[in-house]
């Protein structure tokens, strides 16, 4: 009983620790994580400002290094912002802290290298070289009040950020495989966060998109960036249908035009430039491009000379079949491999069909699709020492270049039988002679000899049986229990990988509580400026991940656009537009809060994800 208890503990514990282990997040991979610091010019006036960027490329999670006081310079951080990129058709996200840099002497200076460590991973950027002159410097921006250079309005851009969609024939036969190619234009415009293309194809199957490849293009003599998507496309149905129109969603970082100064007095020229630079000089605007629609006919397969065997393959294809072995036993199998390879829709190629099946028996074959082939493995079993040959296979497919159904046969392919060694018939063999008559003694207790046995052996209770042991029984309910765990444990990673908006909402008031225990130990030590900043992307973090949006493009406008439609409670609005506003005037202009308000700005945040977390989608 001791040993069978020890290993009933032993059970429990190893999967409290399986548990535990499979609830873990995965631990931060460095590699593939390029560390880099660039600034937007290398030479700068004394009183203006340069803004230096710390990228972190094939990652959107890096929190903000922590900068060293650097000399020459005082340092204010901007913010964060994320990127999907196309560079030679590969995508990958990357996250870029920003900050201002005001000069404060003149001379020539070194920024960085920076060094960052997170998960016991050490990250290390390159060295800039920065010039501060006294006077002002050739093409450096005028901020005494001038106004920049401005930015066409929205409505202008039609002509150098547009959509097109694109089919490489307009007419195609029923399941016939059509190239379909969109393409995103961008003309001297900075633009990310771009989404995949989403389109109508009503009466068509789509394939998924392949990765997008970058390229420039020549278009009415206007060179364009180019992003193209490409996929294929085949009609379900013979009409006339419209593909399109094609929908790109994505951001647009425009140049605002200003002429004013910061609304918020301060003795710090710094705290005023700040405040130009980050809301008049630049703004996001998220865009919907839409491109027109493709007038698309699809037409019916001929009914002349149609094949009987014809299973709807479309293309041009050619058939190779082997056999193998053509000297067997009888009975034993022989396999024929048939690849089909060629162009078309392999979706709707069957498996080549044999003239007759007459002294075979035929299995299911086994498939296999590739890019431009499609491989058949068949098992055919000979059941007969007449059978010489296994008959030919013949394929059937309307070849769309000539518009006519075409048939391709293989074989005969000749096959030896061969006898088995030995024959092993069942015989019934037939006694002839009468049956002898037995005459069984009668057998009389007591004459038999019974031994007496040393000992009694092993004692078992009757009717003791395994199946009505406790014991048992409860380690087969441990073991149903610890499968059901593991079952619930996969089916929730395996949902938490493919369901973005799930994850996100789960993972969002965990984020939450992190950042709102970072922020009270900045109000523990009246850091108003770092206090603020954590509340700021704290915020944004939660709102994003809660309701599945873009989390560095949440502001006071998705307030009122979103999360009014979603039910939100006005007072809970309110709470949320009065924590924006407070997080702009810390963060960007000098402002005196005292303890008391950064407590109650807390608060606010508090029973905001308290009841978002309550309220139900």
């Amino acid at each position: 009983m001791n040993i069978i208890t020890r290993i009933l503990k032993f059970l429990i514990l190893s999967a409290s620790l399986l548990f535990y282990a499979l609830s873990l997040p995965p631990a931060c991979l460095a590699k593939d994580i390029s560390f880099e610091a660039t600034v937007d010019r290398n030479k700068v006036s004394l009183g203006d400002s340069l803004q230096l960027a710390l990228s972190f490329n094939n990652a959107q999670d890096m929190p903000a290094p922590d900068l060293p006081s650097m000399d020459g310079f005082k340092i204010r951080y901007l913010g964060p912002s994320t990127m999907m990129s196309f560079v030679n058709g590969k995508v990958s996200g990357s996250i870029t802290h920003n900050y201002v840099l005001l000069p404060t002497k003149i001379g020539n200076f070194k920024i960085g290298p920076f060094k960052f460590e997170r998960n016991g991973d050490k990250y290390a950027s390159n060295q800039l070289n920065v010039e501060v002159l006294k006077g002002q410097v050739q093409g450096s921006v005028d901020r005494s009040g001038s106004q920049p250079e401005s930015a066409p309005e929205l409505g202008d851009l039609s002509s150098r950020l547009f959509v097109t969609i694109q089919a490489k024939k307009d007419k195609a036969y029923l399941n016939e495989t059509v190239p379909l190619t969109i393409k995103l234009y961008v003309n001297r415009l900075s633009i990310r966060d771009i989404q995949y293309p989403e389109f109508n194809h009503e009466g068509f199957s789509a394939a998924a998109f392949d990765k997008p490849s970058q390229y420039q293009e020549v278009r009415n003599g206007v060179n364009f960036d180019v992003i193209e998507f490409n996929t294929s496309i085949f009609g379900l149905r013979p009409n006339e249908f419209k593909l399109g129109p094609a929908h790109i969603k994505c951001n647009l970082i425009m140049r605002k035009q200003t002429n004013r100064r910061s609304t918020f007095t301060s003795n710090s020229s710094f705290d005023a430039d700040i405040f130009d630079n980050f809301f008049g000089r630049y703004e996001t605007y998220p865009l919907d491009l839409k491109s027109g629609d493709i007038e698309f006919t699809v037409l019916a397969l001929p009914q002349e000379n149609k094949p009987v065997d014809f299973s709807g393959a479309l293309g041009n294809f050619n058939l190779d079949i082997t056999a193998a072995p053509l000297e067997v036993k009888l009975g034993d199998p022989v396999t024929l491999k048939m690849i089909v390879s060629g162009e078309g829709n392999f979706n709707t190629v069957g498996v080549p069909k044999l003239k007759s099946e007459k002294g075979f028996k035929v299995y299911e074959p086994q498939i296999k699709q590739e890019t431009n082939q499609k491989i058949f493995e068949q098992i055919v079993m000979p059941m007969s020492l007449e059978v010489k040959e296994i008959p030919p296979l013949s394929f059937d497919f309307f070849d769309i270049g000539s518009g006519e159904y075409k048939t391709i046969t293989r074989g005969p392919f000749p096959l030896i039988i061969v006898k088995p060694e030995k024959e092993e018939e069942s015989k019934i063999v037939e006694n002839k002679q009468p049956a002898l008559a037995i005459s069984a003694k009668e057998e009389k207790l007591g004459r038999d000899i019974i031994y007496i046995k040393d000992s009694p052996g092993i004692l078992k209770k009757k009717n003791d049986y395994l199946y009505k042991n406790k014991i048992f029984l409860m380690f087969q309910v441990l073991l149903l229990l610890f499968y059901l765990i593991a079952a619930i444990i996969y089916a929730k990673k395996q949902r938490l990988k493919t369901d973005l908006k799930y994850a996100r909402g789960l993972l969002a008031p965990r984020k939450a509580k992190a950042g709102l225990r970072q922020a009270k130990k900045y109000l523990d030590k009246a850091d108003a400026q770092k206090f603020y900043d954590i509340l700021f992307m704290t915020m944004q973090e939660y709102l994003g991940d809660k309701f599945h949006l873009s989390s560095k493009g949440i502001t006071i406008s998705i307030i009122d656009e979103y999360l009014r439609k979603n039910g939100v409670a006005e007072d809970v609005l309110t709470r949320l537009r009065d924590l924006f506003r407070e997080c702009d005037i810390v963060r960007y202009a000098s402002s005196q809060l005292t303890r008391e308000d950064m407590r109650a700005s807390l608060i606010k945040l508090e029973e905001a994800i308290d009841y978002l977390q309550r309220k139900k989608a």
